[in-house]
């Protein structure tokens, strides 16, 4: 017997036995858990991908991002252990840490994308660093995935405010003070507008 058919198996026998209800919700809980994790560990990107959108077939990027496939896996495997399903963020200080890997995650594709797909060197874009100016880049183009293109520009923002909550100190102005960052805001805009920007890039077919 397979440890996910051991799993499963511990899962029916806790339903079956005497624990008080309590104990027994958690140890089913843990259970699946486990089961998520593992059945994820088969591809972390398909796995990533397919639970943001809530659709069981997606493009076969693996085809196409040669070496970036693996990196993203990685990334997708990161956020996977932060938040076990997109439906399961929450508005805490781990969610800056599940966005930054998520926006690592969409940079594999977007390189590729950029220089692959539109056949276009990576530039500055007026003031803005190097990961939002191929954002910008993208989106400038008018192209399929163009739309990615701003979300991911938005999301990127949403990270460095998370990153940067600070305000003067009003009694002594040469001084700062970290701030709790807005997570039910950043939560709001990541639930609407990631899978967007992911369904996009699905769209475009790479």
């Amino acid at each position: 017997m397979g440890y996910i058919d051991t799993l499963l198996e511990t899962r029916d026998n806790v339903n079956k036995g005497e624990l008080p209800t309590n104990n027994k919700m958690i140890l089913i809980e843990l259970i699946e858990k486990e089961v998520g994790l593992v059945n994820a560990q088969v591809d972390p990107f398909v796995h990533f991908y397919t639970d943001v959108l809530g659709i069981s077939d997606i493009f076969d990027f693996s085809a196409v991002l040669e070496q970036n496939y693996a990196l993203a896996q990685q990334h997708a495997d990161a956020c996977i252990s932060i938040f076990i399903n997109f439906a399961s963020l929450e508005p805490t200080s781990k969610l800056h840490s599940w966005l930054q890997s998520a926006i690592r995650f969409v940079d594999c594709i977007v390189i590729h994308y950029l220089q692959e797909v539109l056949s276009e060197d990576p530039l500055p874009q007026g003031d803005a660093g190097v990961e939002r100016s191929r954002y910008i880049q993208i989106n400038r183009q008018g192209v399929k995935a163009q739309k990615a293109g701003r979300i991911m520009d938005n999301l990127y923002d949403q990270r460095n405010q998370m990153e940067h909550a600070t305000k003067s100190d009003p009694k002594n102005p040469n001084k700062q003070l970290l701030l709790t960052p807005n997570y039910r805001r950043a939560i709001r805009q990541i639930n609407k507008r990631f899978p967007e920007a992911l369904e996009s890039f699905n769209e475009a077919r790479l």
